[in-house]
């Protein structure tokens, strides 16, 4: 399968009608996946409770964000799929621990660390292997938002994606202790691809409603490149140093390590995150979007490499972009065996009076 390159599927409209394509265009698949959430309740927890809880995190993305929750009834309509049902399966945060099997790794590089002076961002997306077959390209055009370019699971929520303005959207899960009832971390994930320039989208980082958060990974095409790492009460702002910077899947800088939930099982996310530092130094200089092809298929630490072959968790895709190109490089499956597809965006064009 890891040459099948993963399908396109392009949408356009108000984000109602961007999310009744979506619905519809992968009806199949979305009532299977959203068939199997019962499976995967948490202990102890009853079905009702989920949906419950799940209308509380409702309540507050319909305050900060409309237009996803807007976006998230299309996909329902469009899939005559419950409503309730799509918004639970995009708060993670009810459901971490029990269900999620994720990880990743991301590299990233600009001004003399690359052989063009290009910004550059490789992204390896660790699942269960069974999703795989259920991998998308979604290229959406949301009303005035600019047009982005992103991978997605069943058409539910973004895993790293870039958009027409050169902001670019990557990262990693951390699983932190301070989890609450707000945003879901997904909902944030989708409004940071909708950035126009690269303050709203560390904005979106920040945002005090959150439930939680991802390491958001965001950058622009003028080489401005942050690793947020944040929790649900704080985050810490990693800017790129020496043109190169990496991160996996736990806390590294000081102010967020007391937000670690399971430290003890970060020792795959160490070795990932400093194999990962190394081969950038390695390669500084002479990394293109080739080099990192062959550097995100490195098996240091085999099975639990940066090209990850383990049971439970699995690279199921990666990710490189040239921001300054609007051109990124996505391949399935294991980067070791995968054939990777070029995709372009048109440069945005702001809207008329946008500050210049």
């Amino acid at each position: 399968m890891a040459s099948d390159p993963i399908p396109v599927i392009e949408v356009r409209g108000t984000h109602r009608e961007v999310g009744q394509q979506i619905g519809q265009r992968l009806k199949p698949a979305l009532q299977r996946l959203l068939s199997k959430l019962r499976e995967d309740l948490p202990a102890g927890v009853r079905w009702d409770d989920m949906l419950q809880a799940a209308r509380l995190y409702r309540a507050f993305s319909q305050a900060v964000y409309p237009q996803y929750v807007e976006e998230l009834e299309g996909i329902a309509d469009g899939a005559d799929l419950p409503f309730d049902q799509v918004f639970l399966d995009m708060c993670e945060e009810l459901w971490e621990n029990a269900a999620w099997q994720k990880g990743c790794t991301d590299l990233l590089a600009r001004g003399q660390a690359t052989v063009d002076g290009s910004t550059l961002i490789a992204h390896t997306n660790d699942l269960g292997p069974e999703v795989e077959q259920d991998l998308v390209i979604l290229k959406v055009q949301a009303g005035d938002d600019p047009e982005f370019l992103g991978v997605s699971v069943g058409g539910l929520g973004y895993s790293a994606g870039f958009n027409a303005a050169g902001i670019v959207m990557s990262g990693n899960q951390v699983s932190s202790n301070d989890i609450k009832r707000g945003v879901p971390r997904l909902l944030v994930v989708r409004a940071i691809l909708a950035a126009r320039r690269l303050e709203e989208a560390l904005d979106a980082c920040l945002l005090p409603q959150r439930a939680s958060s991802y390491n958001n990974v965001v950058g622009d095409a003028h080489g401005e490149v942050y690793s947020m790492e944040g929790s649900a009460t704080d985050c810490e702002p990693i800017y790129i140093a020496e043109d190169i910077l990496a991160h996996a899947n736990h806390y590294t800088s000081a102010p967020m390590r007391r937000f670690e939930a399971e430290p003890h099982t970060s020792g795959g996310s160490i070795i990932r995150h400093n194999r990962a530092m190394r081969l950038l130094r390695e390669n500084y200089g002479q990394l293109s979007p080739q080099r990192f092809q062959e550097l995100l298929a490195d098996h240091a630490n085999y099975p639990g490499s940066i090209c990850k072959h383990g049971l439970e968790s699995v690279t199921v895709f990666s990710f490189i972009v040239n921001l300054n190109e609007r051109r990124a490089w996505i391949g399935r499956g294991r980067p070791c065996q995968a054939t990777y597809v070029e995709h372009r965006l048109e440069p945005w064009t702001p809207p008329e009076g946008w500050p210049a």
